[in-house]
């Protein structure tokens, strides 16, 4: 069972596209989470990824905005600026050519009214579809990230309501971490984990540190054990190539899981 590895980005400046040929591995470009780039900037940024992109033939992934954003906001200022992001951000998708955007879920673990949960539910699969309607030259996959969530149930929920085969799960492991045990995220979101967001911490805030060894090889079992084979997106600092001095390097995240 082989897993595609990306690496995330968070400038240009980062990506290197030779060397991520020559392994074989994919991007995901995080810039555009920064409100300021949305607010001035990213058309220009566009074309220098687009420059830099050509002849990468790997998977390509772009991270969208998540701060204070909610598409389905009863306060119609919000929800318009709201899905304007969502908007410039599947705009650059397309214009990309990207394979996968990832966004957050943006639930709230507070809202435990099983008529509100619905009703939320119920609206996030009206403004998915409306606006894939009107992005629909963005061909590629949109992944859900868990985030707040403190059950993986309330995101399978929100999937299963969504109901679209271009909408998949995106599984932050640290996020998920901070929550409960990951296993049981993977047992409860397996049908729908298309990809994966790498990275660990010490279960108490959002350090994205790297892995360790075992942390790895305890992941690649529970991804055998469930029998899924997602794309692996490290999200945390790393170097290109071994340095001696101890960094967690790519090639070997590619041969653990990859062997």
């Amino acid at each position: 069972m082989k897993n595609k590895i990306l690496k995330c980005i968070s400038t240009i400046d980062y990506f290197d596209k030779d060397f991520y040929n020559a392994i074989d591995i994919g991007v995901e470009i995080q810039d555009f989470t920064e409100p300021s780039l949305l607010d001035s900037g990213w058309k220009e940024t566009v074309e220098k990824y687009k420059e830099s992109l050509q002849d990468f033939s790997n998977t390509l992934s772009i991270h969208g905005p998540f701060l204070d954003l909610k598409p389905i906001s009863p306060d119609r200022t919000i929800k318009e600026a709201s899905i304007n992001r969502y908007i410039t951000t599947l705009n650059i998708g397309e214009k990309l050519n990207a394979d996968y955007i990832v966004f957050h879920s943006q639930i709230n673990p507070w809202i435990n009214d099983p008529i509100l949960k619905s009703l939320n539910n119920n609206l996030s699969r009206k403004f998915w579809v409306e606006i894939l309607e009107k992005v629909e030259d963005f061909k590629g996959t949109i992944l859900i990230e868990n985030v707040f969530e403190d059950d993986p149930v309330l995101l399978k929920e929100l999937i299963d309501t969504i109901d679209l085969p271009n909408i998949k799960v995106c599984l932050d492991i640290g996020h998920a971490k901070l929550r409960d045990d990951i296993e049981y995220w993977i047992n409860v979101l397996k049908e729908n984990i298309e990809y994966i967001h790498l990275h660990w911490n010490r279960g108490v805030y959002d350090e994205h540190l790297k892995p360790s060894c075992a942390n790895f090889l305890y992941v690649k079992e529970l991804l055998k054990k469930y029998e899924i084979s997602p794309y692996i997106a490290l999200e945390y600092d790393l170097c290109n190539r071994c340095n001696g001095d101890g960094s967690f390097c790519i090639e070997e995240a590619i041969e653990i899981f990859n062997e």
